[in-house]
């Protein structure tokens, strides 16, 4: 069996897939959930993005509720958490820190990883190409 086969992908509301899980059925939980920036986004320098339907935004830029991250936590031993500076997580010294490596200087030159696992913050190097 290849460890392909062990990948399932599912369309759904995430608090009805955690919901079906049993406590620590997962070693590493990886999310990026919403940030609920909004509005606050920019083009880097301070400068506000301006949006022609903020609506596109709100339906799904929601920060996650307490609820979501108390199953997320239920579900997995360990969790690694993009954007976790954005939310009211637990204490830990465990950051990943990525460097984009940007050229130009669009939206956060960075992005914080929190991390449960009990180690010291480390920074990667990696230029982003997906969007520039």
């Amino acid at each position: 069996m290849k460890l392909t086969d062990k990948i399932q992908i599912t369309n759904e509301d995430n608090m009805e897939l955690m919901s079906r899980y049993p406590d620590n059925h997962f070693e590493l939980a990886i999310v990026d959930p919403p940030y609920g920036l909004g509005e606050k986004l920019t083009r880097g320098g301070g400068s506000h993005l301006k949006f022609k339907n903020h609506k596109e935004i709100e339906d799904w830029d929601v920060v996650p509720t307490k609820e979501y991250f108390d199953e997320l936590f239920r579900i997995s031993k360990n969790q690694l958490i993009w954007g976790g500076n954005y939310f009211d997580l637990p204490p830990t010294r465990g950051f990943a820190i990525w460097n984009k490596m940007q050229s130009v200087p669009n939206f956060s030159a960075c992005e914080f990883c929190w991390s449960s696992i009990d180690t010291v913050s480390k920074l990667y190097s990696y230029r982003q190409a997906g969007f520039i």
